[in-house]
C-alpha cells in the first residue's frame, strides 16, 4: 500500500507534483467501480430483480434506498475517520474487497430476500468505498489541476461503462458459448431465462483487477500526526461541525445543493434502464445500446467539463450542468417514441459525467484542506440522503398511480425530478464563486 512518506517516484516528483502513475492509478480506480456501477446499480441486477425474478421496479428502488441510508448513517463517521487517522487507503481497500465478494455472492444467493440483503451489503461497501478515494483526489492531482485529474477519472470510469456493457453481455446473451469456453469454471452460467445474473460474478472480477493500481499507487500520506478513534468523540466532532458550518462559507448550502441534484440524477440514472423497458417496450438490446451512447457522450463530457472547472471555476461549470440535466428530463418526460430518448441519451451523458467531475472539485474549493475527509464524508451524506428519498419517492409515486398504467405512472414520477434540478439551481446559485486553496496542495504528497 502507499502512505510511506518516503515511498519515492510513485508518489511526487518535481516537488510536490504528483507522478504520472499516481495520477493514472487513481484514475483507473473510477474504471473500475463504474464497472460495478453500470452492471449492478443500472443495468443487469435491475432488469434481474425486476423482471427475470418478478420482484417488480419498486423492490429495486426500495432497496436502493436502504443501502443509501446505511451510508448516511456511516459516512460522516468514516470522513472524520480518515482526518483523525490520516489514512484514506486502508479503508478503500477493505471495503473495496468487501463489495467485490459481495458482489460474486449476488450469482450464488437464493431466494429475493437473500439478493436483495446481499445488493444492500455489496452497495453500501461501494458507496462508503467512495469517501476515501474522492478524498485522495488531491494527492492524486497534486500539481495538475484538481478539474482535469477529476475529469480524467470520471471519464475512465464512462470507457469502464461501455468495456462493462460490451464484454458483460456476452456472458448474457451467449451464456452457452462463454459456458462451453470455460468448461468446468463456467459451471456458474445460467442458460435459462435468467441469464442477467451472470453479470455478477465478472463484475466482481473486474472491479478487483482495475481497482489494483491505486491500492498500491496513489499516494496516502499523513499531513499531521494520527489521533485516537473514539465513535462517540467522533460523532460529537461531526455534529458540532454540522451545527458551525455557517463558518464555512458556501458548504451548507452546497451540501443541500448536492442533495437536491444528486437525489435527480441517480434516481434518473437507476430508472433509466426500466423506464425504457416498461414506458417503451424497449427489449434489453435497445437499452444497451441506449446506455452505450449516452456513455460516449459522458466520458468527452467528464473530460471537457474537467478543463472547463479549471478554467471558469467549479460554481458557473456546475451551474451550465444542472441546466442540461433539466433540459434531459423533460425530454425523458415528454418523448412518445423511443427515438426520443436518443436525443435525451447525450443530455443525460454529458451531465451525469460532468456532474461528478465538478462536484468533488467545488467541495475541495469550499472545504478547509486540513478537514477534507469530514466534509467528504457530509457530501457522501448528502448524496445518500437524497439516494434514499429519490427511490423511495420514485417507487412511492409508480406505487400511487399503478392505477393509470406503467407508462403514465412511471412518466409521473420522473416528472417530480424537474422540481428537484430547479431547487437545487436555486439553491447553487447563493454558494460563493470559490476555487481550489493551493494550500490543499500541502496536505497531499
Amino acid at each position: 500500500m502507499s502512505g510511506n512518506p518516503s515511498s519515492g517516484s510513485s508518489e511526487t516528483r518535481d516537488g510536490g507534483r504528483a507522478s504520472g502513475l499516481a495520477v493514472w492509478s487513481w484514475v483507473l480506480y473510477d474504471f473500475s467501480n463504474t464497472i460495478f456501477s453500470i452492471s449492478i446499480l443500472s443495468f443487469f441486477f435491475p432488469v434481474w430483480l425486476g423482471e427475470e425474478l418478478g420482484a417488480g421496479a419498486d423492490v429495486f428502488n426500495y432497496a436502493t434506498a436502504a443501502g443509501a441510508l446505511l451510508v448516511i448513517l456511516a459516512a460522516p463517521f468514516l470522513g472524520a475517520v480518515a482526518d483523525l487517522r490520516q489514512r484514506r487507503m486502508p479503508y478503500m481497500v477493505l471495503l473495496t474487497l468487501l463489495a467485490v465478494a459481495l458482489t460474486a455472492g449476488l450469482e450464488f444467493a437464493g431466494g429475493v430476500a437473500a439478493v436483495v440483503a446481499l445488493f444492500i451489503a455489496a452497495n453500501f461497501a461501494y458507496q462508503s468505498a467512495l469517501i476515501f478515494y474522492n478524498a485522495l483526489l488531491p494527492a492524486a492531482a497534486a500539481g495538475r489541476g484538481a478539474g482535469k485529474v477529476s475529469g480524467y477519472g470520471v471519464a475512465a470510469g464512462y470507457v469502464g461503462t461501455i468495456f462493462a456493457l460490451l464484454f458483460l453481455t456476452l456472458f448474457v446473451t451467449e451464456a452457452e458459448a462463454v459456458r462451453s469456453l470455460l468448461g468446468p469454471l463456467g459451471g456458474w452460467i445460467e442458460t435459462g431465462a435468467q441469464r442477467s445474473s451472470n453479470a455478477f460474478v465478472p463484475t466482481a472480477v473486474l472491479y478487483l483487477l482495475f481497482s489494483l493500481p491505486a491500492f498500491f499507487f496513489v499516494p496516502d500520506r499523513a499531513v499531521r500526526p494520527p489521533r485516537r478513534v473514539s465513535p462517540v468523540s467522533v460523532y460529537r466532532d461531526v455534529y458540532a461541525t454540522i451545527k458551525n458550518i455557517r463558518g464555512y462559507a458556501g458548504l451548507g448550502t452546497f451540501i443541500i445543493a448536492t442533495a437536491l441534484y444528486t437525489d435527480a440524477a441517480n434516481t434518473a440514472v437507476s430508472n433509466m434502464a426500466l423506464y425504457g423497458q416498461q414506458v417503451f417496450g424497449m427489449d434489453s438490446g435497445a437499452i444497451r445500446n441506449l446506455l452505450l451512447f449516452s456513455t460516449v457522450f459522458a466520458a468527452v463530457g467528464s473530460v471537457g467539463f474537467g478543463f472547463a472547472t479549471d478554467r471558469a471555476g467549479p460554481k458557473r461549470t456546475l451551474m451550465v450542468v444542472l441546466v442540461l440535466w433539466l433540459g434531459a428530463i423533460v425530454l425523458a418526460v415528454v418523448a412518445v417514441a423511443p427515438w426520443m430518448l436518443l436525443l435525451a441519451g447525450p443530455l443525460v451523458g454529458i451531465a451525469l459525467g460532468a456532474t461528478w467531475t465538478v462536484s468533488r472539485v467545488m467541495l475541495v474549493a469550499l472545504s478547509p484542506p486540513e478537514k477534507l475527509g469530514e466534509f467528504f464524508g457530509l457530501y457522501a451524506l448528502s448524496q445518500k440522503l437524497s439516494a434514499v428519498v429519490g427511490p423511495a419517492m420514485t417507487g412511492f409515486l409508480i406505487g400511487a398511480f399503478e392505477g393509470y398504467g406503467t407508462g403514465v405512472s412511471y412518466r409521473i414520477a420522473i416528472s417530480s425530478l424537474v422540481v428537484t434540478m430547479l431547487l437545487s439551481i436555486f439553491f447553487l446559485s447563493r454558494v460563493p464563486d470559490a476555487r481550489p486553496d493551493p494550500k490543499v496542495e500541502r496536505y497531499a504528497p
